[in-house]
């Protein structure tokens, strides 16, 4: 049985294609993608956000029960990514307890990705509700590991090793900020047409 339909999940939206080889086994290939924009202070440092959430996962399900219920792993292609960029605060900076002009920095742009290969496991269920048509839900998390933090600036200040070193202290923050989030939560819902 072949089934095919959208997906919303904390992955983003999407589609997902499943095959159904019998009451034990089952495929699922699913895209899903989303992005928002968000703000968050480290320190002395505002970063506004835009976060872009893209992902492809290849999943096997296991039936345990020969019905609805499944277990699940698979791996997930992740191109999730978080671009950061400073805001000044009354046109200046402060980065690790030192104070510069805006123009002295420049742009101050950042970076958090994440493994591109991440694993996934879960449960889920999913059964009919009308004649060819079937609803299903999972609860999962990837496994993306520890977020990678980028930080560079633009400005003539940036090439003095003061600087170069407080701005390396401003990135190590900012990676201990996001360290423990090597996990993400996957909750996701669809509903699928079966041929």
């Amino acid at each position: 049985m072949l089934s095919v339909g959208p997906v919303v999940s904390t992955l983003g939206l999407g589609a997902e294609v499943g095959a159904r080889f019998d009451d034990r086994f089952g495929l699922r290939l699913n895209a899903n993608g989303f992005s928002f924009s968000a703000n968050h202070t480290v320190r002395d440092v505002r970063y506004d956000g835009d976060a872009t959430l893209e992902s492809f996962g290849l999943l096997a399900d296991l039936h345990p029960f020969g019905d609805g219920w499944r277990v699940t792993a698979g791996a997930r292609l992740n191109l999730n990514e978080v671009d950061l960029k400073g805001t000044p605060q009354n046109a200046t900076y402060t980065i690790h307890g030192m104070t510069y002009t805006a123009s002295e920095v420049g742009s101050l742009n950042g970076k958090i990705a994440f493994n591109r290969f991440a694993p996934y496991i879960g449960v889920g269920y999913e059964g009919a509700v009308a004649d060819r048509w079937r609803f299903g839900f999972d609860l999962g998390a990837i496994y993306h590991g520890t977020p990678k933090v980028s930080l560079d600036a633009s400005g003539p200040v940036t090439t003095t090793p003061d600087f170069e070193s407080r701005l390396e202290a401003e990135r190590q923050e900012l990676r201990d900020d996001v360290k423990d989030y090597s996990w993400y939560p996957v909750l996701s819902l669809t509903v699928k047409y079966a041929f």
